[in-house]
């Protein structure tokens, strides 16, 4: 089944347009606000608790082994993937806003485990580090460019229902989001630092982003999927003007 239907031939008036690619970002919004909460508590009542390991330099970043950060990452993960199947069930029983947005909070876990909390629970050897890559750093760079090619080659075989499409693409939206202004930096740190860059990025790629979105819901959408599809986009420009700008 295709999921993602555009023609340059706009299919539905404006209202529709608004309630299905744009409205929904209501609703990402509250989920995403639920579960950066619950991380954060996570980090807040485990921060007086002896660490997981000992702290160290990561990357020249120290590392926060917090044990409720670990409980979270390792119960994110787990549960991302029920969600994920849950979300798979409720597509194919034509559900397709509730998979909607099942898909994007198991997505959103899975990043929040790997993206977000991995990499603190790396392990100082002898003479090296042993430790989870920093996928949304600059040595993430083949990885990206192997996801990209593996999405196209998924996308072209049909190979996930709605709501499976959903959760990669939450997860991917937030990784490439993250790495289109932390990976990049390393290309430019001769010239200006980190700060200025987030500034550039979320000022410039931030919009770029959302108006692309936009465009793409008001112009070229073909049905409800391709419509929550382009709200999903617009979030994700939004998140890298806020992240970049506003520096959260």
């Amino acid at each position: 089944m295709d999921h993602f239907k555009f023609s340059r031939k706009p299919a539905v008036p404006v209202r529709t347009a608004l309630r299905e690619g744009v409205a929904p970002l209501g609703a990402i919004v509250l989920i995403t606000i639920g579960l950066v909460a619950v991380f954060a508590l996570c980090l807040h009542f485990g921060a007086d608790l002896p660490p997981v390991i000992p702290e160290h330099l990561d990357d020249g970043e120290m590392v926060d082994p917090n044990p409720l950060r670990f409980a979270f990452m390792l119960a994110a993960f787990v549960l991302s993937f029920f969600l994920a199947r849950h979300a798979d069930r409720q597509g194919e029983r034509g559900k397709v806003f509730p998979a909607f947005l099942t898909g994007y909070a198991g997505g959103t876990l899975l990043w929040q485990s790997v993206g977000e909390c991995s990499w603190h629970f790396s392990i100082v050897c002898e003479e090296y580090l042993m430790c989870f890559p920093h996928i949304e750093g600059a040595s993430a760079l083949f990885l990206v460019i192997i996801t990209v090619i593996l999405l196209n080659y998924c996308r072209k075989r049909h190979a996930f229902g709605w709501g499976v499409w959903v959760f990669v693409l939450s997860f991917v939206g937030n990784w490439f989001g993250h790495f289109l202004q932390i990976g990049t930096f390393p290309l430019v740190s001769a010239w200006m630092d980190e700060h200025d860059w987030y500034l550039l990025t979320g000022g410039i790629l931030g919009p770029a982003v959302a108006l692309a979105a936009l465009a793409l819901n008001f112009f070229w959408a073909q049905d409800r999927k391709a419509r929550y599809c382009c709200c999903l986009l617009l979030y994700f420009g939004i998140g890298m003007i806020v992240t970049g700008v506003g520096g959260l």
